[in-house]
């Protein structure tokens, strides 16, 4: 599908560790509390963190030689406030949220920003079913085919 749902993206996942033998290097459900480098130290990184979800508990350590940061659509999304906002009384909603074209069909959508690529993917996939679509970016953007 043009946009997994999160259970896809699990699935997916899980069976990217598995094929490529990573189960057991990395944990889910956690959040990072910290991370410092360590001057001097035999492993460069000291990871502070908790479980989360069902799993909460109290904040553990752990030595790493190096730290991956990744980022995106699990990430908590960053919506603007715009003035009249508060009275316009169409639908606002952050890419995040975005499921398909379907809910939109026949209506005039306006995307805000191209984003890094997520604004120009939903303004494509919003052309198959929008009466009409608008990209409004802050500077000039090429759009190419994947």
């Amino acid at each position: 599908p043009r946009y997994p749902s999160h259970w896809q993206l699990a699935e997916y996942l899980q069976a990217f560790a598995a094929h490529f033998g990573l189960n057991g290097l990395y944990k889910m459900q956690t959040e990072v509390v910290s991370c410092r480098r360590q001057d001097h130290a035999e492993h460069g990184w000291t990871i502070t963190y908790r479980p989360v979800g069902s799993d909460a508990g109290a904040e553990r350590t752990l030595q790493v030689d190096a730290v991956v940061m990744c980022v995106g659509q699990t990430c908590a999304p960053s919506v603007p406030s715009y003035p009249g906002q508060d009275t316009y009384r169409g639908q606002v909603l952050h890419t995040s949220q975005y499921r398909g074209q379907a809910p939109f069909q026949g209506q005039r959508v306006l995307v805000v920003g191209a984003g890094a690529a997520s604004g120009t993917d939903v303004a494509q996939d919003l052309s198959f079913g929008a009466k009409q679509v608008f990209l409004s970016v802050r500077r000039g953007v090429i759009l190419l085919p994947r």
